[in-house]
């Protein structure tokens, strides 16, 4: 039993350090991503953005992805 216990622990300590690896890889990927953005000029953004809207209306106007999206609401709904 008290091996048992030494072992929950030990695992419960390496998933702690896990974690903390985790929430640091995912602080430096934001960083480095902002760092990426900033780089790029507003109106390509807006233009990306609008470009972006307009295909996924688009997309969703033709019968098969509107009658799919029907399909995954009323399936989630259950």
């Amino acid at each position: 039993m008290k091996a048992l216990s030494e072992d929950i622990q030990r695992r419960s300590r390496e998933m702690d350090r896990q974690r903390s690896s985790a929430l640091v890889l995912l602080k430096r990927q934001k960083c480095e991503l902002q760092q990426q953005v900033q780089k790029i000029p507003l109106p390509v953004m807006i233009g990306l953005a609008l470009v972006g809207g307009f295909l996924t209306q688009r997309l969703f106007r033709t019968r098969v992805p509107s009658r799919a999206f029907r399909l995954f609401l009323r399936w989630r709904k259950l």
